[in-house]
């Protein structure tokens, strides 16, 4: 089990300073909170789009579906042209197949079984709004190993209710990383919203 992990001080700073305050393009409140977490005031605007966009590599999926997003609020009444904006997109792959969010529990159950002991990647496509500058996307990946679990250690994760609405049924931000034996690359791409990656595309 990895230790439960937290921001750097200094890509705190960093990120407050280049973005003190940001649209989020998104419902998802672990993005949000995250954001906040950090000091960051973010300003929630979710798009109700339709996840489908007829690609099967899951960089280009995972990138497209962020620009649409984002796509979406800078059409609509909402937009505010003097403030940057982000949207995202998350879903692991494994077994070359693209896992998102769970349609049940029993659904999160079989999901959380068929990683255990096992690698995944997930992978954020990101896009943003800058002011005065354009907009501009990128991807992150990282990989995640999970521990070898036993079907008490998923009832009781399952119990906690974190797997709903989560890309590949579990929040590493939360107990979720109980689950977890080791990861390769950003933890915050895993929540959601890679703060590496935000920070230089807000940056360059």
């Amino acid at each position: 089990m990895i230790e439960k992990p937290i921001v750097e001080s200094y890509l705190i700073k960093a990120l407050k300073k280049a973005c003190p305050t940001i649209i989020l393009a998104s419902a998802s409140e672990n993005r949000k909170q995250l954001l906040t977490d950090m000091g960051i005031n973010v300003i929630q605007r979710p798009q109700d789009i339709n996840e489908l966009c007829g690609l099967t590599e899951p960089k280009e999926v995972v990138t497209t579906l962020s620009k649409q997003k984002l796509d979406s609020y800078l059409k609509s009444d909402e937009f505010i042209p003097t403030l940057p904006a982000i949207s995202l997109d998350t879903l692991v792959l494994f077994n070359s197949t693209l896992i998102g969010k769970p349609h049940s529990r029993e659904d999160a159950k079989a999901i959380l079984s068929s990683f255990s002991d096992k690698e995944q990647e997930v992978l954020t496509g990101l896009s943003a709004y800058l002011p005065n500058k354009g907009i501009f996307s990128t991807y992150d990946v990282s990989k995640v190993v999970f521990e070898a679990l036993t079907e008490d250690v998923i009832e009781w994760y399952l119990n906690t209710g974190e797997y709903i609405g989560a890309a590949g049924g579990y929040r590493i931000q939360k107990s979720g990383y109980k689950l977890v034996k080791s990861i390769e690359g950003s933890w915050t791409n895993v929540i959601g919203c890679p703060v590496e990656a935000l920070l230089k595309l807000l940056t360059n």
